[in-house]
Protein backbone atom coordinates (compact mmCIF):
# COMPACT_ATOMS: atom_id res chain seq x y z
CA UNK A 1 0.00 0.00 0.00
CA UNK A 2 1.76 3.47 -0.82
CA UNK A 3 0.80 6.67 0.70
CA UNK A 4 2.31 9.88 -0.11
CA UNK A 5 3.14 12.31 2.57
CA UNK A 6 3.85 16.16 1.83
CA UNK A 7 7.08 17.21 3.80
CA UNK A 8 7.54 20.29 6.08
CA UNK A 9 10.14 21.58 3.21
CA UNK A 10 7.52 20.93 0.45
CA UNK A 11 8.73 18.07 -0.75
CA UNK A 12 6.39 15.35 -1.39
CA UNK A 13 7.68 11.24 0.54
CA UNK A 14 6.24 8.54 -1.60
CA UNK A 15 6.00 5.32 1.09
CA UNK A 16 5.06 1.87 0.25
CA UNK A 17 4.08 -0.44 2.91
CA UNK A 18 3.34 -4.01 3.28
CA UNK A 19 1.20 -5.69 6.55
CA UNK A 20 1.87 -1.92 8.39
CA UNK A 21 5.52 -2.23 7.73
CA UNK A 22 7.61 0.27 5.98
CA UNK A 23 9.23 -1.30 2.73
CA UNK A 24 10.40 1.56 1.13
CA UNK A 25 10.64 5.25 0.89
CA UNK A 26 12.01 8.17 -1.56
CA UNK A 27 11.22 11.70 -1.85
CA UNK A 28 10.22 13.76 -4.92
CA UNK A 29 10.23 17.62 -5.73
CA UNK A 30 6.80 17.08 -7.50
CA UNK A 31 3.49 15.40 -6.25
CA UNK A 32 3.02 13.55 -9.49
CA UNK A 33 6.58 11.90 -9.55
CA UNK A 34 6.55 10.62 -6.15
CA UNK A 35 2.71 9.01 -7.43
CA UNK A 36 4.48 7.26 -10.52
CA UNK A 37 7.38 6.07 -8.40
CA UNK A 38 4.90 4.32 -5.54
CA UNK A 39 2.85 3.07 -8.54
CA UNK A 40 5.49 1.44 -10.53
CA UNK A 41 7.33 -0.35 -7.61
CA UNK A 42 3.49 -1.43 -6.51
CA UNK A 43 2.99 -2.32 -10.34
CA UNK A 44 5.95 -4.46 -10.08
CA UNK A 45 4.81 -6.21 -6.82
CA UNK A 46 1.78 -7.36 -8.21
CA UNK A 47 2.79 -8.47 -11.02
CA UNK A 48 5.30 -10.93 -9.50
CA UNK A 49 2.50 -12.27 -6.99
CA UNK A 50 0.10 -12.38 -10.08
CA UNK A 51 2.63 -14.21 -11.83
CA UNK A 52 3.27 -16.72 -8.65
CA UNK A 53 7.00 -15.94 -8.66
CA UNK A 54 8.72 -17.31 -5.81
CA UNK A 55 10.78 -13.63 -5.57
CA UNK A 56 7.93 -12.54 -4.29
CA UNK A 57 8.42 -14.02 -0.85
CA UNK A 58 12.03 -14.99 -1.19
CA UNK A 59 14.87 -12.76 0.12
CA UNK A 60 18.51 -11.50 -1.11
CA UNK A 61 19.96 -13.46 1.18
CA UNK A 62 18.10 -17.05 0.65
CA UNK A 63 19.18 -16.39 -3.38
CA UNK A 64 22.75 -15.99 -2.27
CA UNK A 65 22.53 -19.34 -0.46
CA UNK A 66 21.01 -21.05 -3.24
CA UNK A 67 23.43 -19.48 -5.79
CA UNK A 68 26.81 -20.31 -3.98
CA UNK A 69 25.99 -23.93 -3.51
CA UNK A 70 25.47 -24.05 -6.99
CA UNK A 71 28.14 -21.96 -8.15
CA UNK A 72 31.08 -23.40 -9.92
CA UNK A 73 32.98 -20.39 -10.99
CA UNK A 74 36.85 -19.65 -10.55
CA UNK A 75 36.72 -16.17 -9.41
CA UNK A 76 37.14 -17.24 -5.39
CA UNK A 77 36.27 -13.38 -5.01
CA UNK A 78 32.61 -14.17 -5.98
CA UNK A 79 31.37 -15.83 -3.08
CA UNK A 80 32.87 -13.17 -1.32
CA UNK A 81 31.33 -10.96 -2.83
CA UNK A 82 27.77 -12.39 -3.03
CA UNK A 83 28.44 -12.38 1.44
CA UNK A 84 28.93 -8.75 0.94
CA UNK A 85 25.45 -8.24 -0.61
CA UNK A 86 24.02 -10.03 1.71
CA UNK A 87 25.38 -8.30 4.86
CA UNK A 88 24.16 -5.41 3.21
CA UNK A 89 20.72 -6.69 1.85
CA UNK A 90 20.49 -10.21 2.69
CA UNK A 91 16.92 -9.73 4.67
CA UNK A 92 15.43 -7.29 2.11
CA UNK A 93 13.30 -9.41 -0.71
CA UNK A 94 13.90 -9.55 -4.11
CA UNK A 95 10.76 -7.61 -5.15
CA UNK A 96 11.47 -5.15 -2.92
CA UNK A 97 15.34 -4.34 -3.93
CA UNK A 98 15.13 -1.26 -6.91
CA UNK A 99 18.05 0.49 -8.36
CA UNK A 100 17.93 3.25 -5.96
CA UNK A 101 18.85 0.45 -3.16
CA UNK A 102 21.70 -0.76 -5.46
CA UNK A 103 23.11 2.31 -6.17
CA UNK A 104 22.84 3.50 -2.46
CA UNK A 105 24.84 0.14 -1.67
CA UNK A 106 27.31 0.74 -4.22
CA UNK A 107 28.19 4.32 -3.50
CA UNK A 108 28.72 2.98 0.56
CA UNK A 109 31.11 0.29 -1.16
CA UNK A 110 33.11 3.08 -3.29
CA UNK A 111 33.84 5.14 -0.29
CA UNK A 112 35.88 2.27 1.29
CA UNK A 113 39.69 1.17 1.15
CA UNK A 114 41.46 -1.01 -1.50
CA UNK A 115 42.45 -4.35 -0.58
CA UNK A 116 45.32 -5.80 -1.88
CA UNK A 117 46.92 -9.60 -2.17
CA UNK A 118 48.43 -10.58 1.34
CA UNK A 119 50.08 -14.20 0.12
CA UNK A 120 48.27 -17.01 -0.17
CA UNK A 121 46.20 -18.63 3.09
CA UNK A 122 47.91 -22.40 3.66
CA UNK A 123 44.49 -23.61 4.75
CA UNK A 124 42.15 -22.66 2.15
CA UNK A 125 44.64 -22.18 -0.86
CA UNK A 126 42.93 -18.61 -1.47
CA UNK A 127 44.79 -15.16 -1.68
CA UNK A 128 44.61 -13.18 1.68
CA UNK A 129 43.57 -9.56 1.61
CA UNK A 130 44.82 -6.66 3.42
CA UNK A 131 43.09 -3.10 3.37
CA UNK A 132 45.44 -0.05 2.18
CA UNK A 133 45.00 3.23 2.17
CA UNK A 134 43.82 3.72 -1.42
CA UNK A 135 40.33 4.32 -1.90
CA UNK A 136 38.96 1.54 -4.22
CA UNK A 137 39.29 1.83 -8.15
CA UNK A 138 36.01 2.18 -10.22
CA UNK A 139 36.50 -1.69 -11.70
CA UNK A 140 36.09 -2.84 -8.33
CA UNK A 141 32.85 -1.57 -7.67
CA UNK A 142 32.19 -2.81 -11.09
CA UNK A 143 33.12 -6.37 -9.96
CA UNK A 144 30.48 -5.65 -7.05
CA UNK A 145 27.51 -4.52 -9.13
CA UNK A 146 28.25 -7.19 -11.70
CA UNK A 147 28.33 -10.35 -8.25
CA UNK A 148 24.77 -8.77 -7.87
CA UNK A 149 23.76 -8.79 -11.45
CA UNK A 150 24.61 -12.27 -11.56
CA UNK A 151 22.85 -13.21 -8.54
CA UNK A 152 19.34 -11.96 -10.60
CA UNK A 153 20.55 -13.03 -13.31
CA UNK A 154 20.22 -16.78 -12.03
CA UNK A 155 17.00 -15.99 -10.28
CA UNK A 156 15.69 -15.15 -13.78
CA UNK A 157 16.55 -18.32 -14.76
CA UNK A 158 15.20 -20.19 -12.30
CA UNK A 159 11.86 -17.93 -12.29
CA UNK A 160 11.92 -16.22 -9.23
CA UNK A 161 12.02 -12.88 -10.89
CA UNK A 162 10.69 -11.03 -14.03
CA UNK A 163 13.02 -8.61 -13.95
CA UNK A 164 16.95 -7.41 -13.30
CA UNK A 165 17.11 -4.57 -11.12
CA UNK A 166 20.63 -4.37 -11.21
CA UNK A 167 20.42 -3.61 -15.40
CA UNK A 168 18.94 0.11 -14.23
CA UNK A 169 22.22 0.88 -12.56
CA UNK A 170 25.52 2.17 -14.69
CA UNK A 171 28.84 0.83 -14.63
CA UNK A 172 31.14 3.23 -13.37
CA UNK A 173 33.60 4.31 -16.06
CA UNK A 174 36.88 2.85 -15.84
CA UNK A 175 40.23 4.64 -16.94
CA UNK A 176 42.35 2.66 -18.65
CA UNK A 177 44.10 0.05 -16.96
CA UNK A 178 47.07 -0.16 -15.80
CA UNK A 179 50.10 -1.61 -18.12
CA UNK A 180 53.30 -1.64 -16.29
CA UNK A 181 56.41 -3.05 -17.06
CA UNK A 182 59.76 -3.42 -16.18
CA UNK A 183 62.52 -1.44 -18.83
CA UNK A 184 65.95 -3.03 -19.52
CA UNK A 185 67.68 -1.82 -16.75
CA UNK A 186 64.96 -2.59 -14.47
CA UNK A 187 64.53 -6.29 -15.61
CA UNK A 188 68.69 -6.89 -15.03
CA UNK A 189 68.64 -5.87 -11.63
CA UNK A 190 65.34 -7.25 -10.21
CA UNK A 191 66.63 -10.81 -11.76
CA UNK A 192 70.28 -10.32 -10.08
CA UNK A 193 68.73 -9.29 -6.81
CA UNK A 194 66.12 -12.43 -6.77
CA UNK A 195 69.01 -14.62 -7.55
CA UNK A 196 70.71 -13.57 -4.23
CA UNK A 197 67.08 -13.86 -2.38
CA UNK A 198 66.97 -16.77 0.42
CA UNK A 199 64.98 -18.84 -0.66
CA UNK A 200 66.63 -19.97 -3.70
CA UNK A 201 63.71 -20.86 -6.23
CA UNK A 202 62.59 -17.08 -6.28
CA UNK A 203 64.94 -16.45 -9.46
CA UNK A 204 62.69 -18.97 -11.33
CA UNK A 205 59.72 -18.14 -10.23
CA UNK A 206 60.14 -14.28 -11.86
CA UNK A 207 62.02 -16.02 -14.92
CA UNK A 208 58.73 -18.28 -15.38
CA UNK A 209 56.49 -15.33 -15.24
CA UNK A 210 58.34 -13.02 -17.73
CA UNK A 211 59.03 -15.66 -20.20
CA UNK A 212 55.87 -17.04 -20.31
CA UNK A 213 53.11 -14.39 -18.98
CA UNK A 214 51.21 -16.91 -16.75
CA UNK A 215 49.43 -15.53 -13.90
CA UNK A 216 51.07 -15.86 -9.85
CA UNK A 217 48.39 -18.79 -9.31
CA UNK A 218 48.77 -20.60 -11.96
CA UNK A 219 52.90 -20.85 -11.29
CA UNK A 220 52.31 -21.73 -7.65
CA UNK A 221 50.26 -24.94 -8.99
CA UNK A 222 52.86 -26.02 -11.32
CA UNK A 223 54.11 -29.67 -10.51
CA UNK A 224 56.91 -31.45 -11.99
CA UNK A 225 54.63 -33.97 -13.92
CA UNK A 226 53.14 -31.03 -15.69
CA UNK A 227 56.56 -30.43 -17.37
CA UNK A 228 57.29 -31.55 -20.53
CA UNK A 229 61.33 -31.14 -20.86
CA UNK A 230 61.08 -32.57 -24.32
CA UNK A 231 58.67 -30.22 -25.90
CA UNK A 232 59.75 -27.54 -23.44
CA UNK A 233 56.22 -26.81 -22.25
CA UNK A 234 54.30 -26.70 -18.97
CA UNK A 235 50.71 -27.90 -18.66
CA UNK A 236 48.42 -25.23 -16.39
CA UNK A 237 45.75 -27.16 -15.04
CA UNK A 238 42.34 -25.28 -13.96
CA UNK A 239 43.03 -21.99 -14.59
CA UNK A 240 41.66 -18.94 -14.14
CA UNK A 241 39.17 -19.25 -17.13
CA UNK A 242 38.30 -22.58 -16.41
CA UNK A 243 40.66 -24.86 -18.87
CA UNK A 244 43.82 -26.05 -19.47
CA UNK A 245 46.16 -24.22 -21.07
CA UNK A 246 49.30 -24.90 -22.15
CA UNK A 247 52.40 -22.64 -21.65
CA UNK A 248 55.73 -22.47 -23.97
CA UNK A 249 59.29 -22.44 -22.09
CA UNK A 250 62.28 -20.83 -23.72
CA UNK A 251 65.47 -21.94 -23.49
CA UNK A 252 66.21 -19.91 -20.35
CA UNK A 253 63.34 -21.05 -18.02
CA UNK A 254 64.16 -24.61 -18.99
CA UNK A 255 67.88 -24.13 -18.10
CA UNK A 256 66.57 -23.11 -14.50
CA UNK A 257 64.22 -25.75 -14.12
CA UNK A 258 66.91 -28.25 -14.62
CA UNK A 259 68.66 -26.90 -11.85
CA UNK A 260 65.49 -28.14 -8.98
CA UNK A 261 64.51 -30.83 -11.37
CA UNK A 262 62.39 -33.41 -9.37
CA UNK A 263 60.73 -36.98 -10.43
CA UNK A 264 57.19 -37.33 -9.40
CA UNK A 265 54.28 -35.20 -9.22
CA UNK A 266 55.09 -32.53 -6.03
CA UNK A 267 54.66 -28.45 -6.35
CA UNK A 268 57.98 -26.87 -8.10
CA UNK A 269 57.49 -24.37 -5.48
CA UNK A 270 56.60 -25.88 -2.13
CA UNK A 271 56.76 -24.71 1.34
CA UNK A 272 59.73 -26.27 3.24
CA UNK A 273 57.29 -26.73 6.18
CA UNK A 274 54.60 -27.92 4.22
CA UNK A 275 55.41 -29.55 0.59
CA UNK A 276 51.98 -29.93 -0.41
CA UNK A 277 50.98 -26.11 0.12
CA UNK A 278 53.42 -23.64 -2.24
CA UNK A 279 55.75 -21.05 -1.16
CA UNK A 280 54.87 -18.02 1.01
CA UNK A 281 56.90 -16.02 -0.56
CA UNK A 282 56.02 -12.42 -0.29
CA UNK A 283 58.39 -10.98 1.82
CA UNK A 284 60.92 -12.02 0.06
CA UNK A 285 59.69 -10.27 -3.19
CA UNK A 286 59.57 -7.39 -1.51
CA UNK A 287 62.42 -7.76 0.08
CA UNK A 288 64.08 -7.95 -3.75
CA UNK A 289 61.96 -5.09 -5.29
CA UNK A 290 64.03 -3.09 -2.33
CA UNK A 291 66.84 -4.21 -2.78
CA UNK A 292 66.76 -3.57 -7.24
CA UNK A 293 65.21 -0.05 -6.10
CA UNK A 294 61.85 -1.07 -8.50
CA UNK A 295 58.89 1.05 -6.96
CA UNK A 296 55.12 0.97 -7.95
CA UNK A 297 55.34 -2.84 -9.33
CA UNK A 298 53.55 -5.78 -7.91
CA UNK A 299 54.12 -9.48 -8.97
CA UNK A 300 51.51 -9.39 -11.75
CA UNK A 301 53.42 -6.26 -13.29
CA UNK A 302 55.66 -9.29 -14.94
CA UNK A 303 52.68 -10.23 -16.71
CA UNK A 304 51.99 -7.14 -18.17
CA UNK A 305 56.22 -6.75 -19.12
CA UNK A 306 55.77 -10.52 -20.67
CA UNK A 307 52.45 -8.81 -22.58
CA UNK A 308 54.18 -5.48 -23.53
CA UNK A 309 57.56 -7.32 -24.76
CA UNK A 310 56.01 -9.30 -27.18
CA UNK A 311 53.57 -6.16 -28.31
CA UNK A 312 56.85 -4.08 -28.65
CA UNK A 313 58.82 -6.80 -30.59
CA UNK A 314 56.16 -7.13 -33.37
CA UNK A 315 53.82 -9.89 -31.65
CA UNK A 316 50.51 -9.38 -32.64
CA UNK A 317 46.91 -8.98 -30.25
CA UNK A 318 45.78 -11.99 -31.08
CA UNK A 319 49.45 -13.72 -30.77
CA UNK A 320 49.89 -12.21 -27.57
CA UNK A 321 46.41 -12.89 -26.18
CA UNK A 322 47.15 -16.69 -26.83
CA UNK A 323 50.30 -16.52 -24.62
CA UNK A 324 48.38 -15.26 -22.01
CA UNK A 325 45.51 -16.85 -22.38
CA UNK A 326 42.96 -14.13 -22.66
CA UNK A 327 39.71 -15.62 -23.89
CA UNK A 328 39.09 -11.80 -25.62
CA UNK A 329 41.09 -9.73 -27.52
CA UNK A 330 39.57 -7.31 -26.02
CA UNK A 331 41.60 -7.42 -22.37
CA UNK A 332 45.03 -7.50 -24.50
CA UNK A 333 43.95 -3.80 -26.30
CA UNK A 334 45.65 -2.15 -23.23
CA UNK A 335 49.36 -3.11 -25.20
CA UNK A 336 47.74 -2.21 -28.42
CA UNK A 337 49.83 1.75 -27.92
CA UNK A 338 53.29 -0.02 -27.58
CA UNK A 339 53.23 -1.89 -31.39
CA UNK A 340 52.79 1.83 -32.77
CA UNK A 341 56.61 1.38 -34.36
CA UNK A 342 55.91 -2.52 -35.06
CA UNK A 343 53.08 -1.20 -37.38
CA UNK A 344 55.09 1.96 -38.90
CA UNK A 345 57.73 -0.59 -39.64
CA UNK A 346 54.78 -2.97 -41.30
CA UNK A 347 53.04 0.13 -43.49
CA UNK A 348 56.66 1.43 -44.67
CA UNK A 349 57.78 -2.40 -46.21
CA UNK A 350 54.52 -3.68 -47.30
CA UNK A 351 52.35 -0.56 -48.30
CA UNK A 352 55.05 2.75 -48.72
CA UNK A 353 56.19 1.23 -51.99
CA UNK A 354 52.58 1.61 -53.49
CA UNK A 355 52.72 5.03 -54.54
CA UNK A 356 54.19 4.36 -58.40
CA UNK A 357 57.12 7.09 -57.60
CA UNK A 358 59.28 3.93 -57.06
Amino acid sequence: MATIAKQPNGKFKAIIKSKGRVLKTKTFTRKTDARAWAKRIESDRESMIALGCHGASMTLRELADEYIDQWVGKDQAQPARAHWWVDRLGSRKLIDIDPADIRSALNDYAAGKAMRGDGIDPMTMRPRLKTTTRPRAAGTVNRMRATLSALFRYAEKQGYVITNPVKRVASLSESNKRVRWLSEEERKVLLVACKASSWSRLHLLVLMALMTGARLGELLKLRWSDIDFKDRTALCRDTKNGDDRVLTLPEPAMVELSRFREIGDGLIFPSEKKPHQPYEFRKLWNAALIQAGIDNFRFHDLRHSAASYLVMNGATLHETAEVLGHRSIETTRRYAHLSKDHKKQLTDRILGSLSGFD
